[in-house]
């Protein structure tokens, strides 16, 4: 039998199986002055947000147009610039994987174990194909073929005009994961695919073919819940050399015409990285954000200022990068330095507590759901989208003061 657990769950299991030590609270925010003005655009409801599952449903983005999806399938158009609404379509599915848009139709999967096309224009399903389990990934889209992940470790190419199935990879999962999958990576025609076994593989996109499989992370600890090295970081590949990160594994730069890794150095990440020309920008399981040399790994910069506020996959906004975390807050961050330089809260709840509530009141206050972001903001020009776990789509706008 195989468990999969929400990352926080299994945050607060890790910590109280080692140590008699109670489980820290997030780091408290200090009073910070603002070297950014951050100005609020437009609020946009997408339905019921994700509720109190664990999934990253991003919102994607084509010129103008926004499109968005709850955990129902309620699916919402939207209008960039200004946040109104354009067309929602009710699916009634249990949405589990992130959208893909591609060729006019949106791609993603659903607990069902079904992978699902849309037509954006027609605004229904013109395709839906039943694989062997959960799909929480987004799909991937490449030439002809949707390649796409499950939990029960297959990976699925599928043919983008009819979801006939091209051909099915499978490795071998541990009995204990994360709740989560990466996204499967494609260039020149070679599929990336990082497993919850701590093996990245390359697989041909036309047939499926193994290419080469490396070990990036190898399992150590005295029982199961320290031996998970789940790769649940989207592997990015800039030129010729893929960058991927695991939990409680490692960070590593590796080739992509042969899988010899080029550097390695422990760390432990289920959020993600960012890459650009010259730095590998990462957070990692205790919410301190890292920048490394991308060509040595060497480190080049950290902020430890964020502990333990549950932090997204950093996002680039001009010379700044962005993370949000558990509590919706969006922390603007210089990127040369690593020195927090803005702050914003993408939304506010009130509540009301009963007598006798005091005790579940505290850990709603330590460990909140309502107001989490669990995905990447989302960066169009100057202007910052971010979704909460609740729905509320909000767009900022950065200016200099």
């Amino acid at each position: 039998m195989r468990l999969i657990l929400p990352v926080i769950v299994f945050l607060l299991l890790l910590g109280c199986s080692g140590s008699p030590s109670p489980v820290l609270p997030p780091a408290e925010l200090t009073p910070l002055d603002n070297k950014l003005t951050i100005s609020r655009q437009w609020v946009f409801t997408v339905g019921e947000g994700v509720s109190d599952f664990y999934l990253k449903l991003k919102p994607v983005v084509e010129k103008n147009t926004g499109y968005a999806v709850d955990y129902k399938g309620h699916i919402f158009s939207f209008d960039i610039k200004t946040g109104s609404e354009l067309w929602s379509s009710k699916l009634e599915m249990p949405v589990s994987g992130g959208l893909t848009l591609a060729g006019g139709k949106l791609f993603f999967g659903n607990s069902k174990g079904e992978v699902v096309a849309f037509d954006t224009k027609e605004q229904k399903i013109v395709w839906r194909s039943q694989l062997s389990s959960e799909v929480v990934s987004s799909p991937t889209a490449a030439s002809e073929q949707i390649v796409v992940k499950t939990v029960d470790g297959r990976t699925y190419a599928l043919n983008i005009n009819t979801g006939k199935q091209a051909w099915v990879y499978q490795h071998t999962v541990p009995r204990l994961t994360l709740r989560g999958n990466s996204s499967a990576v494609i260039k020149n025609d070679i599929v990336i695919s990082a497993s919850d076994n701590g093996k990245l593989t390359a697989l041909t996109l036309a047939r499926g073919k193994v290419l080469w499989e490396t070990t990036i992370a190898v399992a150590k600890g005295r029982n199961e819940l320290e031996r998970v090295i789940d790769l649940d970081v989207e592997p990015v590949i800039i030129g010729d050399v893929i960058y991927v990160a695991g939990y409680q594994g490692r960070l590593a730069a590796v080739r992509i015409d042969s899988g010899e890794i080029i550097w390695k150095r422990d760390f432990s990440s289920y959020s993600g990285l960012y890459v650009d020309s010259t730095s590998v920008y990462i957070t990692d399981a205790m919410g301190q954000i890292w920048a490394l040399n991308r060509y040595n790994g060497s480190t080049l910069w950290r902020q430890d200022k964020l502990l333990r506020r549950r932090l997204t996959t950093p996002q680039k906004q001009n010379n700044y990068l962005i993370v949000a975390d558990y509590d919706g807050y969006l922390h603007w961050v210089n990127k040369e330095d690593g020195k927090l330089v803005a702050r914003k809260k993408i939304n506010t709840y009130e509540y009301d507590v009963d007598e006798g509530e005091e005790i579940s009141r505290e850990l709603e206050l330590l460990f909140s759901k309502q107001n989490n972001v669990l995905i990447q903001p989302i960066v169009i020009n100057n202007l910052v989208l971010s979704l909460d776990r609740s729905g509320h789509l909000e767009a900022f706008q950065l200016e200099k003061k």
